[in-house]
């Protein structure tokens, strides 16, 4: 569908903004609901679902810019988060253009996989290897229901996220 230059500009500012709602809900704290200390991840959904139907590189920078919201907040894992989301947006992005459908069940499988990736790696790198006493049952206790909390509120990202880019991508009437 080709879009006019205005609704391009109009689509990536709002995609944007969405990303940085996210980021504010996701960081803020009071914001979201905390499950048995559980959090949810939903910028992992949200950059995902918006990338996923659009072209690979906007794709990467959208995650690239959903992953540097997440580390604005984080002074452990600067980049961590922002590399993450960009090659995982742009693998998303690249399997839907060339393989798969932009359906309801590709979005869930994918947000989901990245959220139990992101949780499994952010544990890996910067919990296990920095040798902290004490935290391999941490994966169980927070990480994976981190994954899980997310995973629920995916199918609810996705009600809100589907209209918004079926509007946004409707052609030009002439």
């Amino acid at each position: 569908m080709d879009l006019s230059y205005r609704k391009k500009i109009r689509k990536t500012i709002l995609f944007i903004l969405l990303i940085a709602a996210a980021a504010i809900i996701q960081n803020t704290k009071g914001l979201t609901i905390e499950i048995g200390g559980a959090r949810c991840f939903l910028l992992l959904p949200v950059t995902i679902m918006l990338s996923m139907g659009e072209d690979e590189g906007f794709a990467g920078i959208l995650g690239l810019i959903g992953g540097l919201f997440w580390d604005l907040n984080s002074s452990v894992h600067l980049g961590f988060s922002a590399a993450f989301m960009c090659i995982s947006c742009f693998c998303c992005a690249a399997l839907v253009t060339y393989i798969i459908r932009n359906t309801f069940i590709s979005n869930f499988v994918f947000s989901t996989f990245s959220a139990f990736l992101y949780v499994f790696l952010y544990w890996l790198f910067f919990i296990i290897i920095k040798g902290v006493h004490g935290a391999e049952l941490s994966l169980f206790s927070f990480y994976f229901p981190s994954a899980i909390y997310t995973m629920v509120i995916t199918p609810l990202v996705w009600l809100i996220i589907s209209p918004i880019k079926k509007a946004l991508d409707k052609p030009i009437k002439i």
